[in-house]
């Protein structure tokens, strides 16, 4: 019966923490796509006074990278 309780309480333990870093890495993502967009937003508020724009991304990381030509 000891081992049985030992068993739940690693399991518990074991889900919590993969939720807990679920939910830490969901939130870097969701906080990174919302910081890509105001660079995007701004990268094409001026579009029509550039011939070009391109949007870089280095990494799943980086944040992207507007450069006007």
């Amino acid at each position: 019966m000891n081992k049985n309780k030992f068993n739940m309480a690693i399991a518990i333990v074991g889900c919590t923490l993969i939720l807990t870093i679920g939910g830490v890495l969901f939130n870097q993502i969701y906080k990174n796509h919302q910081a890509n967009e105001l660079i995007i937003e701004k990268c094409f508020e001026n579009f029509d006074k550039v011939d070009e724009v391109v949007i870089k991304k280095d990494g799943f990381w980086s944040p992207v990278i507007c450069v006007k030509k």
